[in-house]
């Protein structure tokens, strides 16, 4: 921060401290949300190439785990709001506690290599059906990591196409 006139303080003292502390928690680079589509595939090791836009976000480790016909994959410092997450819909009777250890059993930890790569468990490969192409879509908080058939499958299933609902949703969203 800024300052007009002499130094407030010498480094090291309780002000000059604050201020470093305050630097060091500040959000990890990359963008602040995660969108865009991007196409990538599995290649011969079980290793995903994660977008470039993405791997600062991600290189302090991720986590991933089966969804609804995907899977999702969360920076590090997201997960414990994610648990939460199940922890309230457990408390609320949403879903069972059962479910609940399910995708703690089936979410793994992973850690981006020099290239930013990830393994993606075999459970996992199997679970989404990531034998081809496969889609990295955006999710705002996480990615979704899609079978491309599948993706384009559930894109086919908005009524009038997902180019017309995109356009009333703006124009209802007055965006």
């Amino acid at each position: 921060m800024e300052r007009g006139g002499a130094a407030e303080g010498a480094p090291g003292d309780a002000a000059t401290t604050a201020e470093s502390a305050v630097a060091t928690t500040a959000r990890a680079a990359g963008p602040r949300f995660f969108t865009g589509t991007y196409e990538h595939s599995v290649d011969d090791k079980n290793r995903l190439v994660l977008p470039a836009a993405f791997r600062p976000r991600l290189a302090a480790g991720a986590y991933i785990g089966p969804l609804d016909g995907c899977l999702g994959l969360w920076p590090d410092d997201q997960i414990d709001a994610v648990f939460a997450r199940w922890e309230e819909g457990v408390a609320l009777g949403l879903v069972s506690s059962e479910a609940f250890d399910a995708f703690v059993a089936a979410t793994f930890p992973v850690q981006p290599d020099a290239q930013g790569r990830v393994v993606v468990h075999r459970t996992l490969r199997e679970f989404a059906d990531l034998s081809g192409p496969v889609l990295v879509v955006g999710a705002r908080q996480r990615l979704g990591i899609w079978a491309r058939h599948r993706w384009e499958r559930r894109m086919e299933a908005i009524e009038e196409g997902p180019d017309a609902a995109l356009r009333q949703a703006a124009r209802d969203l007055k965006l």
